[in-house]
């Protein structure tokens, strides 16, 4: 699992280290040059990696002297390594380092027309080392030019810590930031590397170990889960399991205008692993659901109204988890029924009938699309209950919770996480989970653009339903969830090369599980 810390939280496990004398910077700068050796060796196995030339942006910090010290020990390994300086002053140790190994280090001012374009175009990798943890998301009117000549000619480029112009706490980026290839980060995840803005310009990241860990003293602010988790998290059912142990879930979904959104979400719940999948819908929506996926079992519900007790789980039978809201109206009587079913502060005359309760206590579900607009302020739930709004949705819901709906995203899910007790999914390119219990936020980033269309969001709801009822918590199920669905995404659409339609997603469901618990690389 990444654990990515806040800008403050590094400075302060650095702190103690520099004030004894540790060599951080050279840990870092020696580790950084090895990575693009590594990296140019594996790239150029055809040719001298003598034949490569590595091109620093440095700034004045210490950032700049990271990439500085790097190019000079580039130069040592035979391979050609030069600086522009992004600022008025470099770092001195650095500066002298490059210029005693032969390099040359170019002032922005001083570059002629022309002149970036042709050492670009001879360029095999761009370093960039302008701005390290104190940078803010503001690209100064000088640099604006350069960056757009690094961007336009193509050349791969390499975050130095992390990418210049993001904050490292909060991931806000820069429109005009350059997007890196790969970011080589020291000591610690910085949480703008995985959180939106930050995210998509950091590319792979690689942390490298210069001694912090044991100083991080403050929790990490942002989590992310990895393939090892998946391993370790997905449900494996026994050599003596069933389809009850396995876990059972239903979904109130599909209405008579939104009839596919039952087929979607059952399809997703089905592919994910479910033991079982029970469809709660009116005829006519099951008999589509049936015709796709004809191991699930249909329950009938016509009635447009029934308040609370539309759905009747004690009829319907064994349940582990209830999903409520795909292809639902507000006004169906199935969103509001279910909805008070996954409450966590109802009454004890309604006790019979929360068959969603595990043995634990803890109600599981998930609460989607239009279920999302029966909450309101009186509604509290556990972690275990998790709501999955794409922004437009957790902006609605914000205003009728008396949250600002104006909130980044990033501090958007954690305050409708704390207004209902629920765990909140944020549906977006950089998926956002804030546990229900206040835990650390997690961010996940498997997707791509190709899973923006029509009946995605339902396939994910029938997924997470299918793992909060095989028994994970809230969290964990949603973080897992947005894996899942985001590589099945990717597998479907060749990594984002051609459209997709969302039944291709929950198509692919089983081979992207059989990928990652192979221990095979997505």
């Amino acid at each position: 699992m990444i654990r990515a810390h806040t800008a403050q939280a590094v400075r302060e496990a650095e702190a103690p280290l520099l004030e004894s004398g540790e060599p951080l910077m050279a840990r870092a700068a020696g580790a950084l040059a090895e990575r693009v050796a590594d990296r140019l060796r594996v790239t150029d196995r055809d040719r001298s990696v003598a034949a490569d030339r590595v091109l620093v942006l440095a700034g004045a910090g210490a950032n700049g002297g990271d990439g500085l010290h790097a190019a000079a020990l580039l130069r040592g390994e035979g391979i050609a390594a030069d600086a522009i300086a992004t600022a008025d002053r470099l770092h001195e140790e650095g500066t002298a380092a490059l210029r005693a190994a032969g390099g040359t280090i170019t002032a922005l001012a001083d570059t002629a027309p022309g002149m970036l374009e042709q050492q670009l175009a001879t360029t095999t990798v761009v370093l960039d080392a302008m701005l390290g943890l104190g940078g803010r998301p503001e690209v100064p009117a000088a640099l604006t030019p350069l960056l757009a000549v690094v961007r336009a000619s193509g050349v791969p480029v390499i975050a130095v810590d992390l990418p210049s112009f993001v904050d490292a706490t909060t991931g806000q980026a820069a429109p005009e930031a350059l997007v890196a290839r790969e970011t080589v980060t020291f000591g610690a995840y910085k949480a703008g590397l995985v959180l939106p803005g930050g995210a998509e310009r950091s590319g792979a990241i690689h942390l490298v170990d210069i001694g912090l860990a044991p100083h991080l003293r403050a929790a990490p602010t942002v989590c992310r889960l990895e393939d090892a988790d998946v391993r370790a998290l997905f449900p494996h059912p026994d050599r003596d399991a069933s389809k009850y142990t396995r876990g059972v879930v239903a979904l109130a979904a599909g209405s008579e205008q939104f009839p596919g959104a039952a087929v979607l979400a059952v399809s997703g719940a089905a592919r994910a692993g479910a033991g079982m999948v029970r469809a709660l819908a009116p005829q006519a929506v099951l008999d589509l659901v049936l015709r796709e996926r004809p191991e699930s079992v249909g329950h009938r519900i016509e009635r447009a109204d029934g308040g609370p007790h539309a759905i009747d789980l004690a009829a319907v039978g064994r349940t582990d988890a209830l999903v409520v809201g795909p292809g639902l109206a507000p006004q169906d009587a199935r969103a509001r029924g279910g909805v008070e079913l996954l409450r966590s502060d109802r009454t004890g005359e309604h006790a019979p009938d929360r068959t969603v309760i595990d043995h634990a206590g803890i109600a599981r579900g998930v609460i989607d699309a239009g279920a999302l607009s029966v909450l309101t302020a009186a509604h509290r739930f556990g972690p275990g209950v998790v709501l999955t709004p794409h922004r437009g949705e957790a902006e609605r819901l914000a205003e009728s919770l008396e949250v600002d709906p104006e909130l980044p995203g990033v501090q958007l899910a954690p305050a409708l996480a704390s207004a209902t007790g629920a765990t909140v999914l944020l549906k977006g390119a950089v998926t956002l989970i804030a546990p229900g219990d206040g835990g650390p936020l997690r961010a996940q980033d498997e997707g791509t653009a190709q899973l923006a269309t029509a009946g995605t969001g339902d396939v994910l709801a029938g997924v997470l339903g299918a793992l909060l009822a095989a028994g994970l918590n809230g969290p964990d199920a949603a973080a897992l969830a947005a894996i899942l669905h985001g590589r099945a995404g990717r597998l479907a659409s060749h990594d984002g090369l051609h459209p997709i339609v969302a039944l291709d997603v929950a198509a692919h469901l089983p081979e992207t599980i059989g990928t990652i618990l192979a221990g095979a690389q997505p």
